[in-house]
């Protein structure tokens, strides 16, 4: 027998070897048995290292240091181990139990060296965790490639018997009040020496380790010496110590990369929640990035759809207002090679930051060497990485600096095509997948109208409750500037000092408390209705001030309050089913974070509130609370303001809408029809903005409602941006070359038929100047096709169409826009669109753009 302590003396490991030489552990923590005696060992095609195991020697080593890493949960990462080393021999090779023993956590691995072979065949591994009887609570993911799955509370049953769950799974003891976390370690980057694994159940108390499905029951070929993941337990004595832990992240080596100055976590926003084309447009992409520098946010996430004949620019526009920019790319590109070796330096030379890379959605050992090459040329080349379809993580953050989350979770996006995630779900992930890692769950979002199945103060919690090195925000910027909920997203850090659980058990709440060297915010969220009490002690001497954000109307508002606190206090919060609130407490609250404010976000503006229209037709006054009133516009109203000078302003309006509807906007003498869009629900604030031209002087602006449901409009803003507007060109018959057909989509002359020898040309494209212009192509489409853009005798610009028709039936009714860049001349030119290799998407036109301020780029 023998017994390995932790450096505390807190836990100790004991190894012992039966008469047939084979070896089991057992875990030990407060004098508590925390995994029973359960076997060790492992298969290959040298035969079995499980029995007839001769001991060689043994030896004893001390782990103490310090390390930090730019996204991580807490400043400093602490290493504190002690390890042993169990060397034997068999089948005529040396074999290896390396075991470390932490305060809160145990670890082994194999290790084997046959001296004149170059490879290993590995079948399977014995390796077991047993538990005792008190150990009745457990929640587990039922495996899924993408581990977007939700982790649900099971039983010692049958039911269990031979299913594989990903890990991490969790453990409780209520007897003993403790936690146990199973995990491995230091897998994606050994560049491919082995699979990721996964648990397999057995109702008779254990679990053991199973290969990845993808391998088919085939055998893992590895190099020699071959050292196996590290597979660990996390013992912890209450939720605090279990979302502390950092045994993964110990267990991998240290960075490779000296200077970490380019890796910056942030926050992010995301347009795909509302709009999963919003990429393909340039334009609004700098809108986004023109909302990221105004509030202080660090980042813009390009989903798919973004083209490469503008992403230079906006990055290099995102950069002047320190702004980065992360872009999606699907795997499938980068999956050799040759490919990544191609596309990353390309990429990195454009600008971006980082990559958002999707799909793996496979465990097996190839795709274990495909993370580790893509983060190696990621690194070469200055790139941050997101692993979306991915793994989960292991604690290679700590190897690669620049690998700041993964995906790994069911997140926000499943509400696109189902009615999960629920609150059960949200308030499990924080004890069970992100213990293990950063997760890019793209929390907080409302606007799914059918199944939103949580409060507005619930969403506002979870990017405090929840752990991303970039945390990319579900919430549109239509929806961010007319939420209150917005400022505590302002108040929000890019990383924090630390954590700390105040109160939480899965699937009940989560009370998550995080700060800074002066800052503090609590993020808590809940699924029944409950009262909570946060005590203060985490606070220093003297008096704070607590910004408390909260549900209001049945959680579809966010309410703010203030109050004083000491830490001596308690923070009493009542929280509604499937509720939540945040909490922002420093010493004196000042302004909130503020940046680059310009374009989009000008502050060259003249806010106009609702409540002091003139109202016509029926319109009738609204107060939705002490600080928000409006107006219903059953009819119309009229806004008074003046301008100093004549030109193109942009017209905002804030407003609450169930339904969609039709506006009509006279301003001077400018008429302006327009459709609304929705915003969900009567207390769900929307902004949509409108080009309008005025004259100097006095301005009357006279919005009428045409036809829909009588909308409720809070404010308007008049933006001095000048705005350029577009120039609008619709097919006709005189556009088609070679065949094809003009059809009616939602009464609107559409071309299709197109490609290969069918194609539509334009040939009365009139500039204003030579420059570059913002072509966008006006289309349908029920799947993805090529398209390409020639303006002039210029180089094509070779792209694709994304689908317009979301998850559904592949329908070619709803419309969809996409955006690129050309350079015209100044007159008349040339503009043809054409697919040589296959079908077009149906072509309902383009309009030609330019940026804010009326002058194009400059070839």
């Amino acid at each position: 027998m023998w017994m390995l302590k932790s450096p505390g003396e807190k836990l100790k490991i004991l190894v012992g070897q039966k008469e047939d030489g084979s070896l089991c552990y057992q875990i030990k923590k407060g004098g508590k048995t925390r995994i029973r005696k359960s076997r060790l060992g492992i298969y290959t095609d040298l035969g079995s290292f499980e029995k007839d195991l001769l001991f060689e020697d043994v030896e004893y080593r001390s782990i103490q240091e310090e390390y930090s890493i730019p996204a991580g949960k807490k400043s400093v990462y602490e290493n504190s181990a002690r390890e042993m080393a169990l060397r034997f021999t068999a089948q005529g090779a040396a074999f290896t139990l390396r075991v470390r023993a932490f305060d809160n956590g145990a670890a082994f691995r194999y290790e084997i060296d046959a001296p004149g072979r170059p490879e290993l065949m590995v079948e399977k591994e014995v390796t077991e965790f047993r538990f005792g009887k008190s150990y009745e609570s457990m929640w587990l993911q039922d495996w899924v490639p993408t581990y977007e799955d939700p982790y649900n509370p099971r039983g010692w049953d049958k039911s269990i018997n031979g299913q594989i769950f990903g890990m991490p799974s969790l453990f409780y003891s209520d007897r003993d009040s403790s936690w146990v976390m199973i995990n491995e370690a230091n897998v994606l980057n050994t560049n491919g020496s082995y699979c990721s694994c996964h648990l397999v159940g057995d109702e008779h108390r254990r679990m053991t380790i199973g290969f990845a499905p993808e391998e088919k029951g085939n055998p893992i070929k590895t190099p020699l010496p071959f050292y196996s993941p590290w597979r660990y337990v996390v013992a912890a004595d209450d939720l605090n110590e279990l979302v502390n832990s950092t045994v993964n992240y110990n267990l991998n080596p240290p960075s490779v990369i000296d200077d970490t100055s380019w890796i910056t976590p942030g926050r992010a926003l995301w347009s795909w929640w509302q709009d999963m084309n919003g990429a393909q447009l340039y334009m609004e992409s700098r809108d986004y990035v023109d909302m990221a520098a105004a509030y202080g946010f660090e980042a813009l996430t390009l989903d798919c759809g973004w083209d490469p004949c503008w992403i230079e620019e906006l990055c290099a526009y995102a950069h002047e207002k320190n702004v980065k920019i992360w872009a999606w790319t699907p795997m499938q590109r980068l999956d050799t090679v040759e490919k990544a070796e191609k596309l990353i330096p390309l990429w990195a030379s454009w600008g971006i930051d980082g990559l958002k890379i999707d799909f793996f959605e496979n465990d097996s050992q190839h795709t274990m060497w495909q993370y580790h090459m893509i983060a190696d040329l990621a690194r070469e080349n200055r790139l941050m990485i997101n692993y979306h379809g991915s793994v989960k993580p292991m604690g290679e953050g700590r190897t690669w600096p620049h690998f700041l989350t993964a995906e790994g979770i069911m997140g926000m996006e499943h509400y696109q095509w189902s009615n999960l995630p629920d609150s059960r779900h949200n308030c499990t992930v924080p004890f069970t997948r992100n213990v293990a890692g950063p997760m890019d769950y793209t929390p907080t979002a409302f606007s799914n109208r059918s199944n939103k199945n949580t409060t507005m103060g619930h969403q506002l919690a979870l990017p405090v409750v929840f752990d991303s090195g970039v945390t990319n925000y579900a919430l549109t910027l239509r929806y961010m500037e007319s939420w209150k909920g917005t400022d505590f997203l302002r108040r929000t850090k890019a990383h924090y000092d630390g954590v700390r659980v105040l109160s939480g058990y899965p699937g009940d709440h989560a009370a998550i408390l995080r700060w800074t060297d002066s800052e503090w915010l609590i993020g808590v969220i809940t699924v029944l209705k409950k009262e909570i009490y946060l005590p203060m002690d985490f606070l220093g001497e003297g008096e704070y001030e607590a910004e408390i954000y909260e549900d209001s109307f049945n959680g579809e508002m966010i309410s703010v309050r203030s109050q004083k606190v000491t830490a001596g206090d308690t923070l009493e919060l009542r929280l509604l089913q499937n509720g939540g609130a945040g909490v922002y407490i420093t010493r004196k609250p000042g302004a909130l974070p503020e940046g680059i404010c310009s374009g989009y976000m000008s502050k060259r503006y003249t806010e106009l509130l609702c409540a002091d229209a003139g109202l016509h037709g029926g319109s009738e006054k609204i107060q939705w609370d002490h600080t928000t009133g409006g107006v219903v516009l059953n009819g119309s109203m009229t806004l008074h303001t003046a301008v100093e000078k004549s030109g193109n302003y942009s017209l905002r309006l804030f407003y609450a809408a169930e339904e969609d509807w039709e506006m009509e906007a006279d301003v001077g003498s400018d008429v302006i029809v327009e459709k609304m869009p929705a915003s969900g629900a009567m207390r769900t604030f929307l902004t949509h903005t409108v080009i309008v031209s005025a004259a100097a002087g006095d301005l009357p602006i006279r919005i009428r409602r045409l036809r829909g449901k009588a909308p409720a409009i809070w404010k308007a803003k008049l933006i001095d941006n000048n705005p350029f507007r577009p120039l609008l060109y619709g097919v006709s018959e005189e556009n088609l070359t070679g065949g094809g057909e003009i059809i009616f989509e939602d009464g609107i002359p559409t071309a299709c038929g197109l490609g290969g020898d069918t194609e539509l040309l334009f040939t009365d494209v009139e500039a204003g100047w030579d420059g570059r212009y913002v072509l966008r192509i006006l289309y349908s489409a029920g799947d993805n096709r090529d398209i390409s853009i020639q303006a002039n005798d210029d180089k094509p610009i070779h792209t694709y169409l994304h689908n317009t028709a979301g998850w559904g039936f592949p329908s070619w009714e709803t419309a969809g826009e996409k955006e690129v860049t050309v350079d015209l001349k100044k007159g008349k030119n040339w503009i043809r669109f054409y697919n040589d290799h296959g079908l077009m998407s149906h072509i309902r036109g383009f309009e030609l753009d330019c940026v804010a301020g009326g002058l194009p780029g400059k070839k």
